[in-house]
């Protein structure tokens, strides 16, 4: 995978029980870390923050928006 900016969309590819994440949940790059590890925001449809984990980006996929493939 190319390397991952901040305020990209990510989702996880692997569940992470800790932050009570599921696999595909969908995140935001807020800060990258040493090593390709990347600080993600979890945020519900009202704003709330419910997850800030740090997380390599074997366990990571970009998410494309359909405005995001137009040329």
């Amino acid at each position: 995978m190319d390397e991952l900016h901040r305020h990209e969309l990510v989702a996880l590819t692997e569940a992470l029980p800790a932050y009570n994440l599921r696999r595909v949940e969908i995140g935001v790059v807020v800060d990258i870390g040493p090593d390709s590890t990347y600080l993600l925001e979890f945020v519900s449809n009202n704003g709330v923050l419910y997850a800030m984990p740090t997380v390599p980006a074997t366990q990571l996929m970009r998410v494309y928006l359909q405005a995001d493939m137009v040329d």
